[in-house]
């Protein structure tokens, strides 16, 4: 493979990585508490179970709610604000 072509394959992979380092960025953003009274404490709101590696919250009716392996409470205002969605469970 000449030089050039070397050149436009690494060009090719690097918006791939530069995306994956932004939505890592951008999941890492999302403030998060581990217990569910420090969340109520900081939140003037709804607090909610976001499913970390996802754009899915669970409110505290959803069976899912701080039982995922991952995730963090959060408050419901800052989950939109991030993009996040409700689960449909």
């Amino acid at each position: 493979m000449s030089a050039a072509g070397t050149a436009q394959a690494a060009t090719k992979k690097a918006p791939d990585s530069k995306a994956k380092t932004h939505h890592v960025a951008h999941a890492a953003a999302l403030p998060g508490y581990k217990t569910l009274g420090a969340a109520k404490a900081a939140c003037h709101g709804t607090v909610v179970w976001h499913a970390t590696g996802s754009k899915v919250f669970h409110g505290e009716k959803s069976k899912y709610f701080g039982k995922t392996k991952r995730g963090a409470y959060v408050c419901e205002k800052v989950a939109l604000e991030h993009h996040l969605h409700a689960s449909k469970y």
